[in-house]
């Protein structure tokens, strides 16, 4: 053996035996420890050195620790090598080549390995992996990176302000004082604090001691900023506490809000204008969005007879018990088409209902707009309620007095005509029996005529006595056991499914009622008369029907039964027409059996419902077609 490698045997085997001493220690450690001889090689890794680098203990033992490094990392090697040569330790970084190929950070720290003798045997070194420090250094290099790259393409305003001084300010905030960003790095805090407007400096004072005291702050607020012209900028600040540079520091996020504000306070001052106007209106005013009435003023209130409060507290489907129940889907197509934008009238009319259950018609005047955000119809509305009651009592006197001149033109005209004849003819006659008859004749044509003035004058009051609470179930039964009584050759048959129907009605209710009934009987020629009569409630409605197994009425005639002009109906059926009209109600007519008009006709008189006991006793006067809340 040459004495070359009779060295390096002993130097190996001496290495050996220092390392052995301290065997069950470095086993244990969380670092990778390696031994290397004079030569650059392992005698010794810990199993934490090898599994670091993905190898096997005895894979690496005997290589050159060169051969796990790069050329970069080798050279940084040799260069602490010569540290060893001199005995003296080091710590470095170097990065080491996996099995696989991955590269592992690490710190090494170096030493010399001495023998008893003094003399240098080789060199040792523990090796700390980095790995995940390294990436959560380049994970914070690259976060702090964006952050910068994030705040200075931010449109909104960044600081870090410690210890009173700004040591960060993007673009955005720096352009919103009219500064460079360079100029309020170097304010003092004396003249950091200039910044803020003098009237709200005591209160940003406060949140930042408040803030450095431990207590709990909002993180959202609002102050001005003086700018560098003198001006005034309001901003929206967001803070929030963060270490900067290892120190605690506080970050604010401001919003430039001043366009925004001094909109607001234009709003404020337009809106005041609009509410001084809207509440000095005789008219109605108000504003509904799909969550209720957003603004009423005190003329529509008063117009609905309930407070400003008590409206702006009800809830969209309360909203629509203030409109009367046969009005309802009318108005909903009308708010549907104005919020759609599609074309229609910009004026109609339509009835509230009234707190105490009156009602009042309107005329309404309806725009889209835009209300604290939100889409909203606002409606002017006028109470018309005296000019549609006028209306409608010019068109009762013109239809009475049409009807009375088609009376006087046509019925009891018919009558005269009769009587002049059967007078001529009476003159002639020659045989008693003619002579008797003639006279029956004259006598029953009287009769008719007297009959029918005297059924004028019953109604001659109609539009005067003024409507109150009647029980139409009463009515209706003493109506139908009065002619059933009286009216022999007729069977009445009755049914009802509702024991308490009150309407508005007055005196003349049972006379729309014997009307119909009578009708159903006298123009029924078959010799058995049979009438049915039901009431029955529909929605907001009670309906009598009154049916008969008579000759039916043709289509044609039906559409113009109660037409003047045509005279299809009787005067007992225009009667009662006038009667229902001015209950609010009305009268319409079908086939008793569906497409078969020779079964029989069906009378349907509809009248408006009123709970019971809406007026007291029935006395005070009503109006018609409302249902009180």
């Amino acid at each position: 053996m040459s004495k070359a490698r009779s060295s390096q045997t002993r130097d190996k085997n001496a290495a050996r035996e220092e390392l052995l001493r301290y065997h069950a220690l470095v086993d244990s450690m969380n670092e990778g420890l390696g031994v290397a001889d004079l030569h650059s090689k392992f005698t010794y890794v810990n199993k934490r050195l090898a599994a670091m680098l993905g190898y096997s203990v005895p894979e690496m033992i005997g290589h050159d620790v060169h051969e796990f490094l790069d050329d970069l990392n080798k050279r940084i090697l040799d260069e602490q090598d010569k540290k060893r040569a001199k005995r003296i330790p080091s710590q470095y970084e170097l990065t080491w080549t996996t099995k696989k190929g991955r590269k592992v950070p690490t710190i090494v720290s170096g030493a010399p390995l001495i023998d008893e003798k003094g003399t240098r045997r080789g060199s040792f070194a523990t090796i700390t992996d980095i790995t995940e420090r390294r990436w959560a250094e380049e994970a914070h290099e690259r976060s702090e990176a964006k952050y910068k790259a994030l705040a200075e393409g931010s449109l909104q305003g960044l600081v870090i302000i410690q210890s009173g001084r700004y040591v960060y300010v993007n673009r955005a905030f720096a352009n919103m004082l009219g500064y460079d960003p360079e100029e309020i790095l170097k304010m003092t805090s004396t003249k950091a604090w200039s910044l803020v407007h003098p009237d709200d400096r005591k209160r940003v004072r406060m949140l930042a001691a408040e803030r450095e005291a431990g207590k709990d702050v909002p993180s959202r607020y609002s102050y001005r900023f003086v700018t560098r012209d003198g001006s005034t900028r309001w901003g929206e600040a967001y803070s929030s506490l963060v270490d900067y540079e290892d120190r605690p520091a506080l970050q604010v996020l401001i919003v430039d809000v001043t366009d925004d504000i001094e909109r607001e306070a234009a709003l404020r001052t337009s809106e005041a204008k609009y509410r001084t106007l809207a509440e000095q209106l005789n008219q109605g005013l108000m504003i509904l969005s799909d969550k209720g009435f957003a603004y009423v003023n005190r003329a529509f209130a008063d117009m609905v007879g309930h407070s400003v409060d008590e409206l702006m507290a009800l809830g969209i489907n309360q909203v629509w018990d203030i409109i009367h129940p046969e009005d309802r889907d009318e108005l909903r197509k009308r708010i549907e088409d104005r919020s759609g934008r599609r074309p229609m009238p910009p004026r109609y009319q339509y009835r509230l209902v009234r707190k105490n259950g009156e009602i009042c018609w309107v005329e309404a005047f309806s725009s889209r707009i835009e209300y604290e955000g939100r889409h909203a119809v606002q409606t002017v509305l006028i109470d018309v309620t005296d000019r549609v009651r006028a209306e409608r009592k010019i068109k009762t006197v013109k239809d009475r007095a049409t009807f009375y001149l088609d009376l006087m033109c046509h019925d009891i005209r018919n009558q005269l005509q009769v009587i002049l004849n059967s007078a001529a003819l009476l003159r002639t006659a020659t045989d008693d029996g003619m002579r008797n008859s003639f006279m029956d004749v004259l006598e029953n044509s009287v009769q008719r005529c007297s009959r029918m003035i005297e059924e004028v004058r019953a109604t001659e009051q109609l539009m005067t006595i003024p409507l109150v609470e009647r029980s139409l179930s009463v009515a209706l039964n003493g109506c139908v056991q009065a002619l059933s009584a009286r009216l022999k050759e007729a069977t009445f048959e009755t049914s009802s499914t509702t024991s308490d129907a009150y309407v508005c009605a007055d005196e003349f209710l049972e006379l729309l009622l014997s009307n119909i009934l009578v009708n159903a009987v006298e123009h029924n020629l078959r010799p058995e008369k049979h009438v049915w009569v039901s009431l029955r409630q529909e929605g907001s409605s009670y309906v009598v029907s009154v049916g008969d197994n008579g000759p039916g009425i043709p289509d044609s005639v039906k559409a113009t039964l109660f037409d003047l002009a045509r005279r299809f109906g009787g005067m007992g059926l225009h009667q009662s027409n006038q009667i229902i009209e001015k209950y609010g109600g009305k009268i319409e007519v079908s086939d008793r059996v569906a497409n078969e008009p020779g079964m029989g006709a069906e009378f349907h008189i509809r009248f408006p419902k009123l709970p019971k006991g809406s007026f007291s006793g029935g006395k005070v006067p009503c109006e018609p077609g409302v249902r009180p809340s």
